[in-house]
């Protein structure tokens, strides 16, 4: 088995990263949304135009896991964030705004790794609070947040076409090791 590092992504990662980007997000929501609304939304918001414009967004950071060669997730950072429900948290605040790991490598701490790595550069940065938000039908995602030590301070709505479904705010307040 290939050891799995993470690293700072670079410009001359955005297309393994788009399509890593569109790959996740497609398998684990295919089946959720009309077909129609959910190409358009692929268009809108994964699309390698879409990846590239987040990805120079002054705050922004993104991190990949790589096994060989492959990128087998990401997780997509914005530092000095807070969320858009009118909640005000504790800041320095940073979202945790993405994290995607294939189908074919979870169930190996992928994402785990990859939510660690995230809160020890929120430390490094002194950032007090870090925050996500994940879809409240998404048991498996909330149950690895909620292990991690983040709790549920509100809710958003995520929309794709005419469907809006609810996000769950979850937090974890930073101290020097927790």
């Amino acid at each position: 088995m290939t050891d799995t590092y993470i690293r700072r992504a670079t410009e001359s990662d955005l297309p393994a990263l788009a399509a890593l980007e569109l790959n996740t997000f497609s398998d684990a929501f295919r089946d959720q949304y009309p077909p129609e609304d959910f190409e358009a939304f692929l268009r809108e918001h994964k699309s390698p135009e879409a990846v590239r414009k987040a990805f120079r967004q002054e705050g922004t950071e993104y991190y990949v896991a790589v096994a060989g060669e492959q990128l087998t997730g990401f997780v997509q950072l914005n530092f000095n964030k807070q969320p858009d429900n009118g909640t005000l948290l504790p800041e320095p605040a940073m979202e945790i705004e993405k994290i995607y790991v294939l189908q074919t490598t979870q169930s190996r701490g992928t994402g785990k790794s990859l939510i660690h790595y995230a809160l020890q550069l929120a430390r490094q940065r002194h950032v007090r609070t870090a925050w996500l938000g994940v879809w409240e039908h998404n048991p498996r995602a909330r149950a690895l947040y909620e292990r991690e030590g983040f709790s549920v301070f509100g809710e958003h709505a995520f929309v794709v076409g005419s469907r809006r479904d609810r996000d769950l705010l979850l937090a974890k307040v930073l101290t020097g090791n927790s």
